[in-house]
């Protein structure tokens, strides 16, 4: 009776603490344009900071930039600290990298889309997406 108790706290630790550790993450809501989100684990102890956010078309075999931000020097780029961000808005705190000039283009129907941070360093912080009767609609990790 007694391992099995072992065994059951043994696996509910591990399951929490592997909870706890997942680096950081993105979200999308379904409205057009979406709006980011970010979280991560309570102790995760790395890759928890978000260094730019970019967004390009996903085409067969071409991915296009079509905007991208990163937090300027001192702004608190943790999971915690990141604020939800719409696309084609820039939060307060953040520069615009992509366009050059001028704002993000318009998210078309039908296309589909990806955004991330730096794949290496965020690797969980990723979202393909397409719009689709007006909404932003995930398109599920495969």
């Amino acid at each position: 009776m007694k391992s099995r108790v072992y065994i059951v706290l043994g696996t509910l630790t591990l399951v929490l603490a592997t909870a706890g550790c997942k680096s950081l993450s993105v979200s999308i809501n379904d409205t057009n344009p979406p709006v980011f989100t970010f979280s991560a684990g309570q102790f995760a102890e790395c890759c928890t900071h978000l260094a730019f956010l970019v967004v390009y078309e996903v085409n067969a075999g071409n991915e296009s930039v079509i905007w991208q931000i990163r937090p300027k020097s001192g702004t608190d780029n943790s999971a915690q600290g990141l604020p939800q961000i719409t696309y084609g808005q820039v939060p307060q705190g953040f520069e615009q990298l992509v366009p050059g000039v001028g704002i993000a283009p318009a998210l078309e129907e039908g296309k589909v889309y990806a955004a991330s941070g730096p794949r290496i360093e965020v690797p969980e912080a990723f979202v393909m997406f397409r719009i689709q009767n007006g909404k932003a609609i995930r398109i599920p990790d495969e």
